[in-house]
């Protein structure tokens, strides 16, 4: 369903960023700077819309989007559609993106979930996650190839996304082998993973802070269906 950028968190070399395609549009789920290096190499104009999903606004998930902007209208002489989870986030990105990072408007669309319409859309998910983004933390359904996709973005909690997981569906959840109180620990989730993969739920593990630990412990599970976010290294 989605390929990654990058699966780490805020201090890893590649930060974490997805993507798919699907109806001649190019999706980004967040844009750190790790990721702009790699996306500028891919095929973007021949995709007729390119968008940015934004789950919230610290620097390893919004700190790329500036730079993506300017390179697709300055190179590729073409727009980027930003999509905000939510008006509050929308002003913060108009914020960064306007005041902050000195691009022009007209270098770009913006607009919140529910403005924006595409079958691939469904809903911004609202979570928690660091307190001073209250209530501007955000996961996403979406709707690829007719499998209902769940993306938690960075949250401290599972509960937003359970009651939208089901048979066939495919989970995208941040998780962490340190213990803190804004992402969702792996020795507290491990047994409701296993538990949602059992009943038929895909589940892959992203914004890994130390990957070699979170992948001895997934490797040894027995009947769960819990892998990491697959990379993508095709960049010809």
């Amino acid at each position: 369903m989605l390929k990654f950028l990058g699966r780490g968190s805020a201090f890893a070399d590649a930060h974490n960023c997805a993507f798919f395609t699907q109806d001649q549009d190019f999706v980004l789920l967040d844009c750190p700077t790790t990721a702009f290096q790699k996306v500028k190499k891919m095929f973007l104009n021949s995709f007729q819309r390119i968008c940015v999903l934004v789950t919230h606004t610290h620097g390893d998930h919004s700190g790329g989007i500036g730079m993506l902007l300017q390179y697709v209208w300055f190179v590729l002489h073409r727009k980027i559609m930003i999509i905000a989870p939510s008006d509050a986030v929308k002003s913060d990105l108009l914020l960064l993106l306007l005041r902050i990072e000195g691009c022009e408007p007209e270098w770009f669309e913006i607009c919140t979930a529910e403005q924006f319409h595409a079958e691939w859309l469904v809903s911004a998910i609202p979570t928690r996650h660091a307190i001073p983004l209250e209530n501007k933390c955000f996961g996403w359904h979406l709707k690829i190839r007719d499998h209902d996709v769940i993306y938690t973005g960075d949250t401290a909690t599972l509960a937003p996304f359970l009651p939208l997981l089901h048979p066939g569906s495919v989970f995208y959840t941040e998780i962490s082998y340190y213990k803190s109180d804004v992402h969702l620990h792996i020795d507290s989730i491990l047994p409701d993973l296993i538990a949602l993969s059992r009943n038929g739920v895909a589940i892959y593990l992203m914004h890994l802070d130390d990957e070699t630990k979170i992948s001895e412990i997934t490797e040894n599970l027995e009947h769960a269906n819990i892998r990491l976010a697959p990379l993508y290294q095709d960049l010809r």
